[in-house]
């Protein structure tokens, strides 16, 4: 298995080197157009045939050393990235589901997008939340969850403000785990407000500024 693992690891190479190389066509700002409107015009590529890695070519996980599902993981991160169709989580999920999900899923038609970031997909259309080979790191049921308490209602900006706080350290906690105070959103925490009531400024003075 690791002589293929080894040979994998050189058509990944490949392939990433092959779209780095590809001529450009000159991209002229006058031609940017809005995220909404890319992805309603941009060109859709199967991404097995666009790459020339297959599904099939990925050994399942249960046959991969740690060591193997590590590498493997961070070439196709590479690989995904360099065909601007970014592999995206945003809690912290073990490398091997990670791995199994990129496999399970590499099958997907993508859009090509030129201006905009593009991101892979991480289960089939209607899968039920939990369902996907995320399991009970299901992005859309972490986001479900998330968003669970959220009402229409008006709120006023003091309001608004500290439900911003609740949900972004809510999501921080479940994306870092124990170092989720690295994180912290003092700029949100009136608390951290400056003795004229002036968000927390990362260190942004005023004499900095001047800079």
């Amino acid at each position: 298995m690791q002589r293929y693992v080894e040979q994998l690891f050189d058509d990944i190479t490949i392939s990433i080197d092959q779209v780095q190389k590809a001529p450009s066509e000159g991209y002229d700002l006058f031609d940017w157009i809005s995220e909404e409107e890319e992805e309603r015009t941009a060109p859709i590529r199967n991404l097995q045939e666009w790459t020339g890695i297959y599904q099939e070519m990925l050994p399942p996980e249960n046959m991969l050393t740690n060591e193997q599902v590590h590498l493997l993981l961070k070439a196709m991160n590479r690989l995904l990235d360099a065909y601007n169709c970014s592999f995206v989580l945003q809690i912290e999920v073990p490398e091997r589901i990670q791995y199994a999900t990129i496999r399970d899923n590499f099958n997907q038609d993508i859009k090509v997008k030129t201006w905009h970031m593009g991101f892979f997909a991480l289960c089939k259309p209607n899968t039920e939340h939990g369902r996907c080979t995320l399991g009970e790191y299901c992005q859309c049921a972490f986001y479900a969850d998330l968003f669970s308490d959220c009402i229409d209602e008006e709120l006023s900006p003091e309001e608004e403000r500290a439900r911003a706080l609740e949900i972004e350290v809510k999501h921080i906690q479940r994306k870092y785990g124990e170092d989720w105070m690295k994180y912290y959103p003092y700029h949100l925490d009136k608390e951290y407000d400056d003795e004229y009531g002036n968000p927390y400024n990362y260190g942004m003075d005023e004499e900095e500024d001047e800079w």
